[in-house]
């Protein structure tokens, strides 16, 4: 599961170096401390139509029978389209034709996640954590994107879903509820989730949880989800649990 993250233009070296983006891209989109999926925020993606290119997508996978911007919100607040799942995707109504050509790189630079003092119990204490290469470099997500036109005015509206995998070791601890984790995708390994050309198993060869000790997870302090972080860089600044050890 991946509802919070951050894109915070700290070092991007891997990604320039690999091609993914250029430095001069990163003026294209401001820093974003903490977006929040449920408000469907306008975000920066590359999608395989356009792998040269930064464009802002929202988050929020929507399906081209949405014939407005109003029925999409309406789709959005009724299902949850923020992650699409790595082991159902082929079998998903929702994801089985678009994983085949309309996938995407979501840049970001960490992610946000709860522990559960009492996993699996109601209104167990959570703890957050924040969750980022050790070098705290930008990164990217695996996922999949669509468009719908909005009738009314003739605008293109594109959105994506961000693939989700099972936990790696660490996540095991950090999201000990569900035990999940965003599709992260090796920076050499990028711009070939993009090809329009990829079989189904070549697709499936990204389905994996990303190396634990590339990551790290540090506790912050308590956040209410519901309350705006984006501009606070203080957000993921460790924070000591005694509870935690």
């Amino acid at each position: 599961m991946c509802f919070y993250y951050a894109v915070v233009k700290t070092s991007a070296k891997e990604l320039v170096k690999n091609g993914i983006i250029k430095e001069e891209q990163l003026s294209l989109f401001s820093d974003q401390q903490f977006v929040k999926g449920f408000d469907f925020p306008l975000m920066p993606v590359i999608s395989s139509d356009k792998p040269e290119d930064i464009q802002m997508f929202r988050w929020g996978f929507v399906p081209p029978h949405i014939r407005s911007d109003k029925k999409a919100k309406e789709f959005l607040n009724r299902y949850n389209t923020l992650n699409a799942r790595s082991e159902t995707i082929f079998e998903s109504r929702l994801f089985n034709e678009v994983i085949h050509k309309q996938r995407c790189l979501v840049l970001c630079s960490g992610f946000f996640e709860w522990r559960h003092k009492n996993p699996g119990k109601k209104n167990s204490e959570k703890y957050p954590f924040y969750v980022s290469l050790k070098d705290d470099g930008m990164f990217v997500f695996g996922g999949l994107w669509e468009k719908f036109t909005d009738q009314s005015t003739g605008e293109i509206i594109h959105t994506y879903a961000i693939v989700t995998t099972p936990a790696n070791e660490l996540m095991e601890i950090v999201h000990n509820n569900k035990k999940r984790m965003p599709l992260i995708i090796e920076p050499e390994k990028a711009l070939n989730w993009l090809g329009t050309d990829l079989s189904e198993n070549e697709i499936k060869s990204y389905f994996k949880p990303f190396d634990s000790s590339k990551l790290k997870a540090t506790p912050i302090k308590k956040i209410n989800p519901r309350l705006q972080y984006k501009n606070d860089p203080g957000i993921t600044v460790y924070y000591h649990y005694e509870e935690l050890g």
